[in-house]
């Protein structure tokens, strides 16, 4: 076995270039899709006349008051062309003491904006009305931010067992997304050395030889697990101390699913392997298959966006969908042994 292992190290030494891209396509994929997504949604935002009035720089402040959006002056021309080509979800139009909102398409994100644009609106109104019975608003609008600074009522949030509430980690989720998924390829191709090889003739030379049939096997699919799980560190450890993700502290746990999740994907292509008797055939289908996946397993959207029961059924026979749920438990909700047992199986 160990000449197919020293063998197949000395091809990649060669010729690194494979693993060096699919490296630099997990850490680009995660920048470009990952880097912003936990900061504000912007929202165009414009007024009937195209000018901005004091009036209406008060609203706007009114409206950035929050962690989610932020509205952003633009000419009507603009804002209505982003929204008509799709490169924006919305627009708002103020108009005197409301507003429109103009969208192609109805969506979460469209509902969330609305939701806060009314609150928003209908708190600083009610203020208005009432500021009208007393003689100095300012003093008024004082009293009342104080008063709710300690109001009658609170509503407190904790988790099911009783902790604070971890808000989910959406740049994560795409870290471990784009690694797991990537390395799918690294690994697939790499188990498709064997069949290769067969149609090169090489396999028979081996066969001649002293190695066993039994360790040419598992050289290849070894040295296939060993390249993917060192792909998939190599990216976490240049994201966690070049980048400062959080990772959590349970370096242990997080191995230990890249290792098993790494030997489930060796068995799977081994499967295309068996199925695909030509590494053509197995160039042509497997990276059309493994894109799917993903998509599936939901690992580019938010937790709980697909709710289809088809969708999810199928879900629950990719190792993907496993794996994340693995890697971000540990990562972002401190998941120990005994939470794993599940996705891990």
């Amino acid at each position: 076995m160990a000449p197919i292992l020293l063998s197949q190290w000395m091809k990649d030494k060669r010729n690194p270039w494979m693993i060096i891209m699919f490296i630099g396509l997990s850490i680009l994929a995660t920048l470009m899709f990952g880097g912003n997504v936990d900061s504000k949604i912007k929202i165009d935002i414009f007024t009937e006349d195209g000018s901005v009035d004091e009036s209406d720089a008060k609203w706007i402040d009114l409206l950035n008051q929050n962690d989610t959006f932020e509205f952003r002056i633009q000419d009507e021309p603009s804002a209505r062309k982003k929204v008509r080509e799709g490169r924006a979800d919305l627009a708002v139009k103020l108009v005197p003491d409301d507003y429109r909102i103009i969208a192609a398409m109805d969506n979460p994100y469209v509902q969330l904006a609305d939701q806060h644009l009314r609150t928003v609106y209908e708190r600083e109104l009610q203020l208005q009305v009432s500021a009208l019975t007393v003689q100095d608003e300012t003093k008024f609008r004082e009293h009342v931010h104080s008063y709710m600074l300690n109001p009658p009522l609170r509503l407190q949030s904790e988790s099911q067992g009783g902790g604070e509430l971890v808000r989910h980690n959406m740049g994560l989720q795409l870290l471990f997304g784009f690694s797991l998924f990537l390395v799918m390829f690294t690994v697939g191709f790499k188990v498709n050395t064997i069949t290769k090889d067969k149609a090169s003739g090489v396999w028979n030379r081996l066969i001649l030889s002293p190695v066993r049939k039994t360790e040419m096997y598992m050289g290849h699919l070894l040295y296939s697990s060993w390249i993917g799980v060192l792909q998939i560190i190599i990216v976490l450890l240049i994201f966690r101390y070049g980048f400062g993700f959080e990772l959590g502290d349970q370096y242990g746990l997080l191995l230990l699913v890249i290792v098993i999740y790494t030997l489930t994907i060796v068995a799977l292509s081994m499967l295309f392997v068996g199925i695909l008797q030509s590494p053509e055939q197995f160039g042509t289908m497997f990276p059309s298959i493994i894109p799917i996946m993903p998509l599936i397993s939901g690992v580019y959207m938010p937790p709980g966006t697909i709710t289809n029961p088809i969708l999810l059924g199928i879900a629950e026979i990719i190792p993907l969908t496993h794996a994340m749920e693995a890697l971000t438990g540990i990562a972002v909700y401190g998941y120990g042994v005994a939470d794993l047992w599940v996705p891990l199986s």
